[in-house]
């Protein structure tokens, strides 16, 4: 399998906007979900190899930037490129873009691959684990990331 820097776009639906006039919050973190289950797909674990070898994906932990405001109908674009991975997790991080390309929302997850029959942690299957390795290979190293490993509190 060939892979390729994988780019999510849709448009903001109507239902997404807040009494506030801007997407909600909340749908922020449908956007990114669609496009980690999206991504997953292309991966190879899209719904029919998930039933058919009973192994899914987890997410264990994210976590949201929010940077500037998205609007309904806004056409918008989520990146998605490997932190780090093991045997079994995934440490992703992805970008949220507006059409002219200005980062608009961060977002960092722990992915977990799931055995199915078991209800357990387990490895991933080997096409998906080649597939992690090559997505994770081709990727630029020259990244700075200063949204990655933030914590929240207040600065005393």
């Amino acid at each position: 399998m060939t892979v390729k820097t994988y780019e999510y776009k849709t448009t903001v639906p109507m239902d997404w906007v807040d009494h506030n006039g801007h997407m909600n919050d909340g749908e922020y973190g449908r956007a990114f979900s669609d496009a980690g289950m999206a991504w997953l797909s292309q991966m190879g674990l899209d719904t029919e190899k998930i039933e058919e070898i009973s192994y899914t994906i987890f997410t264990l932990e994210n976590h949201i930037v929010y940077q500037k405001e998205v609007f309904g109908r806004d056409e918008i674009t989520v990146r998605i490129r490997i932190h780090d991975y093991d045997a079994k997790r995934l440490h992703v991080f992805m970008t949220l873009h507006d059409s002219y390309g200005k980062q608009c929302a961060a977002y960092e997850v722990m992915y977990m691959g799931m055995d199915q029959q078991t209800g357990r942690p387990a490895p991933f299957p080997d096409f998906f684990a080649r597939t992690v390795a090559d997505y994770y290979n081709m990727q630029d190293d020259d990244v700075d990331i200063k949204e990655m490993g933030r914590t929240i509190g207040i600065r005393r």
